[in-house]
C-alpha cells in the first residue's frame, strides 16, 4: 500500500510539472512585446554626454530560430525563455557642443549602432530572471549620431553642434553581456531584488551589481515581461522602481576608442575611473497590454576631468 501511495505521488508531482511546463511555453508563445525607448538628457536640462539613444525592441517566439540565438542561455528547462531583437543608437558628446576645436580633457563624439540578439529567461517559482545577449554592431562615423544630432538641432532651430569632425574613428561592436538577478523579499506592494551584471567584448568591458525595489500596485517582477495578452492579467498597475549599482570598469570604447581604431582623441586608460555609481527610479504604468514608463539615470564621473551625468527616458512597450 505504502508503494502504490508512493507511486501516485510521483505520478501526481510529475503531471503537475509537466502541466507548469506547458502553460510556461505556452505564456511565451501567445505573448509578444513591442518597445520604443528614447533616452535624452534634454529631460536633465543638459546637452552633453550619453546625449540620445533610441532603441527597438522585439520579443518573439520566431527569434528563436535565429542562428546567433544558439549563443544564449536560459536558466532551466521550467522557465519561461522570451527570445528578442533590439536595435539600439547611442551618442555621446563633450561636455560642450559649442567649441569646435578639439579639447583632449573631454570625452570625445562618438556614437554606436548595435544589434543585440538576447534571451530573457524567468523562473517564476525560486524568483529569479537571466538576460544573456549578443552585441554586434559599429562604433564610429557609420552610427550616423552626427547627422542625426544636426538635424534635430537644425529642425528646433537650435545652435549647429561643432566638434563631430574629431568623433572616434570606425570600428567593430562584439560584446556579450550576462545579467543575473534574484528576488530577496515579495510582498504584494513591495519587491526586492539583488542583480550581477557582467559585460566583454570590444565595446564594453565591466562588471557590477546592486539593488532594485519596486513599489506599488503591480504584478510580479518573476511572473513574466511586464504586461500580458491574457484578459484576466489586464489589470490597472501604477508602481515606482529604484536601481542602485557600483560597476567596476576595464574598458570602455565609447571613451577609449575600439580595439582596432586610430582615432585622433581618445581617453588615456589611466584617466578612466575605474569604479562607477550608478542610480534609477521610474515610474510605471500600465494597462490590459501597454506599459509606459519615466525614468531617470544619474551616472558618476566615468573619466577624471569629467562631471557627474544624468538623463531621462520614455519606453513605451505593448503586448500583442
Amino acid at each position: 500500500m505504502k508503494k502504490v501511495l508512493i507511486f501516485i505521488l510521483i505520478i501526481q508531482a510529475c503531471f503537475a510539472l509537466a502541466q507548469q511546463d506547458s502553460l510556461n511555453r505556452e505564456l511565451v508563445k501567445n505573448n509578444r512585446y513591442f518597445s520604443f525607448i528614447y533616452d535624452n538628457d534634454f529631460f536633465s536640462a543638459t546637452d552633453r554626454y550619453y546625449t540620445q539613444g533610441v532603441i527597438v525592441e522585439l520579443v518573439m517566439p520566431f527569434i528563436k530560430k535565429s542562428p546567433f540565438s544558439k549563443t544564449l542561455i536560459g536558466l532551466n528547462k521550467k522557465a519561461q525563455n522570451y527570445y528578442g531583437l533590439r536595435f539600439e543608437q547611442d551618442c555621446f558628446t563633450p561636455i560642450s557642443i559649442r567649441i569646435d576645436t578639439l579639447n583632449r580633457l573631454e570625452r570625445p563624439y562618438t556614437g554606436t549602432f548595435v544589434m543585440r540578439h538576447f534571451l530573457t529567461s524567468i523562473d517564476p517559482l525560486i524568483k529569479t530572471r537571466l538576460a544573456t545577449q549578443l552585441d554586434i554592431g559599429i562604433i564610429g562615423p557609420c552610427a550616423k549620431c552626427e547627422e542625426e544630432q544636426k538635424g534635430i538641432h537644425k529642425g528646433l532651430d537650435n545652435i549647429a553642434p561643432l566638434g563631430w569632425e574629431n568623433q572616434l574613428s570606425q570600428d567593430v561592436v562584439l560584446n556579450y553581456n550576462v545579467s543575473f538577478e534574484k528576488g530577496i523579499s515579495s510582498h504584494k506592494y513591495l519587491e526586492l531584488i539583488a542583480f550581477a551584471d557582467a559585460r566583454a567584448g570590444t565595446l564594453y568591458d565591466d562588471a557590477g551589481g546592486g539593488l532594485h525595489l519596486r513599489f506599488g500596485k503591480m504584478n510580479s517582477y518573476f511572473k513574466h515581461l511586464g504586461v500580458i495578452k491574457n484578459a484576466q492579467e489586464n489589470k490597472l498597475q501604477l508602481y515606482f522602481t529604484v536601481k542602485a549599482k557600483g560597476k567596476a570598469v576595464g574598458y570602455n570604447a565609447t571613451l577609449q576608442g575600439g580595439p582596432f581604431s586610430n582615432s585622433i582623441h581618445t581617453i588615456a586608460a589611466d584617466k578612466v575611473t575605474r569604479g562607477v555609481f550608478s542610480s534609477y527610479f521610474s515610474v510605471v504604468l500600465n494597462y490590459k497590454r501597454l506599459s509606459i514608463e519615466y525614468a531617470r539615470t544619474y551616472l558618476t564621473k566615468e573619466f577624471e576631468t569629467g562631471v557627474d551625468h544624468g538623463w531621462g527616458r520614455c519606453n513605451i512597450t505593448v503586448c500583442f
